[in-house]
């Protein structure tokens, strides 16, 4: 979508905006914010009934995309929508067997324990769409209505579609297009006895493998110093016919009921659908570039595994006078088949027992809370995580060892084979932080160390390997900022190391540093006005398969090593959030670009335009 596209946008926008504004000058507010109540499943787990409320706060709204969001600390293709990888070592929340297959799911795929559920004194409506100059496109609706004062239904839609940077055949030649919905429903028992829980997942991605950019003059590599800014004219994909595709049906269910005072009976019940797809109809025109190996003959390929769970988790749970617990079992039923093979069954069983106790102080900011999971039977499973807070310390300890992923055991296709028996993999962690905070500046300091036994990753050559040694990784995080009346400046710093540089490929440092002002315009509008500025020390990232889904190991080509420079304003119109951006200003300043994955180019100098508008009648 091209500029004239988003001004035209805009232009219908405000006018409505301002129509808006007039009615509720004259007019009494009788619904908002206020009147529309948020919780999760862990709210009810823990018998906590505070109500969350949707968020009014300008502040971070100016990020215009997932990664940024998320402290643009994953490397991904160079746009929203395709394969991430964070730079980190990142602990598993549970103990669980599952695929493998994490590219995609790690940011574009609903969690469980992050569905909204509501209950609303009237119908909710909220509205955001994110907007670029290069055809990326973001929209997210929800809608939520109680049905009766204890019934709620709430629809979630989230919408993705970004454009190829180069081999475009036009402006809007899409690269990545993603749907997914959640429809949820929750419902609670006049007595407030009995509470239930539902959802429905449905999610459908694709993403067009590009392999990366082939200059046109035929150089095999191009440094950042000699990069173009003109991407599409200047270059070309190596891959053509590759794709790669999920589609998931999730059904989940939590239900309670009270039995005594402080004593409850709970049961989850979950049912996964996913199927992951990924064909090459161009295997000898696309291994000019080492895709596959030498001995690789098909003239195409397409892999089809389909992964099946059902779980079942029942147990007690109950508080008194501050200590709080549940404890249950869980049974899991789950298979991973290759449907091109015609594989079917291979249903194997685990089970854990466990759950949480904690003591949670009477002001709620201070706690201590360990969550257990032990397999038993054929499982040898195990989840501990201890929390600690308590006048500005958070602590943290997790010990997790789980089966291997499973596409890591087992794979089968014209281009690859493998089987493997491969063991647990093991991970200790130790964290935490502390908030130093004044009237008006604050620091946190903050420490994390892990130790991966068992680690597993795909070597130079694709091939899966499990590491024999133990690594340790450390982080140190150093979070500042200062906020005046008209002025705030944040810096967040991390400094990593390793035991293991053959195989934890990660940056030495990383640096994100915010300033904003803020401005009291014709004394009828708040506008905040800033830049954000990103860089991350140049290290030998993980190279990207399209047949693995994943990343592996390469010893060529290093990414990032380059400042990013955003600039952009937000303001309010009443309820309504509007934010421009300008993302990478400074566009050949050093260099034309840089690689966020090696042969993958970061997004060039892009606008964008955002817009979150919340109805509440």
């Amino acid at each position: 979508m091209n500029i004239n596209r988003l001004l035209l946008i805009l232009g219908l926008l405000l006018p409505a905006v301002g129509i808006a504004q007039i009615l509720d000058d004259s007019t009494k507010q009788v619904y908002g914010s206020f009147s529309t109540g948020i919780f999760y499943e862990g709210n009810v787990m823990d018998d906590d009934t505070i109500l969350q409320h949707p968020d009014t706060l300008i502040d971070g709204f100016r990020f215009m995309t997932i990664n940024k969001q998320n402290g643009w600390l994953w490397q991904d293709l160079g746009n929203e929508g395709t394969a991430t990888k964070p730079f980190f070592l990142q602990t598993p929340e549970n103990a669980f067997t599952e695929t493998g297959f994490t590219s995609f799911s790690s940011f574009y795929a609903p969690k469980i324990a992050q569905i909204k559920y509501y209950n609303t004194r009237s119908p909710f409506t909220n509205m955001a769409y994110t907007q670029s100059t290069n055809g990326l496109a973001n929209l997210e609706f929800t809608h939520a209505q109680n049905i009766k004062e204890n019934w709620n239904i709430a629809l979630d839609v989230h919408r993705i579609a970004s454009s190829k940077q180069y081999s475009a055949k036009n402006s809007e030649d899409r690269l990545v297009s993603h749907w997914d919905f959640i429809l949820n429903s929750n419902f609670a028992s006049k007595n407030k006895k009995y509470t239930f829980l539902g959802s429905y997942i449905h999610l459908n991605h694709q993403q067009l493998d590009q392999g990366g950019i082939k200059p046109l003059d035929g150089a095999a590599f191009q440094k950042p110093s000699q990069l173009s800014t003109d991407y599409n004219t200047r270059y070309q994909q190596l891959l053509s016919g590759v794709e790669s595709r999920e589609r998931w049906n999730n059904m989940h269910a939590y239900h309670q009921y009270q039995l005594t005072k402080g004593i409850q009976v709970f049961h989850t019940l979950d049912y996964q659908r996913q199927k992951y797809f990924h064909s090459d109809t161009l295997i000898s025109t696309n291994n000019v570039y080492q895709v596959y190996s030498d001995t690789v003959s098909a003239d195409k390929m397409k892999s089809y595994y389909f992964f099946e769970n059902i779980q079942n988790r029942i147990g007690f749970k109950g508080f008194y006078k501050g200590f709080k617990y549940n404890v249950g079992l869980t049974n899991r039923i789950y298979s991973f088949n290759n449907v091109r093979l015609n594989e079917t069954g291979n249903k194997k069983t685990e089970v854990l027992i466990g759950g949480t106790a904690g003591y949670w102080f009477p002001d709620s900011s201070k706690y201590l809370s360990t969550d257990l999971y032990i397999g038993f039977g054929n499982s040898a499973n195990v989840y501990l995580h201890s929390k600690l807070k308590i006048k500005g310390f958070n602590l943290g300890f997790k010990f997790i060892t789980k089966p291997a992923y499973l596409f890591n055991q087992n794979f089968e296709s014209e281009v690859a084979l493998w089987q493997n028996n491969f063991g647990n993999v093991t991970h200790t962690e130790v964290s935490g932080n502390y908030l130093f905070k004044g009237d008006r500046s604050y620091f946190e300091p903050g420490v994390k160390l892990n130790l991966v036994s068992n680690h597993l990753y795909f070597d130079q050559n694709q091939i899966p390997r499990q590491l024999e040694s133990e690594a340790v990784l450390f982080n140190l995080n150093l979070k500042a900022g200062i906020v005046l009346k008209n002025f705030k400046f944040s810096n967040s710093l991390i400094f990593a190391t390793t035991s293991n540089s053959d195989v934890f490929r990660i940056p030495s440092f990383v640096n994100n540093t915010n300033a904003e002002f803020h401005i009291f315009y014709a004394k009828v509008l708040h506008l905040y006005l800033g830049t954000d500025v990103y860089y991350r020390s140049s290290f030998l990232a993980d190279a990207y398969s399209p047949v693995l889904r994943g990343f592996y190991l390469q010893d060529k080509q290093a990414i990032w090593g380059s400042p990013v420079v955003d600039v952009y304003t937000n303001f309010m119109i009443k309820s309504v959030k509007l934010a421009f951006s300008y993302n990478f200003i400074n566009q050949g300043l050093p260099f034309n670009g840089f690689y966020t994955t090696p042969d993958y180019l970061a997004m060039a100098r892009t606008f964008f335009i955002k817009v979150n508008w919340p109805l509440f009648d």
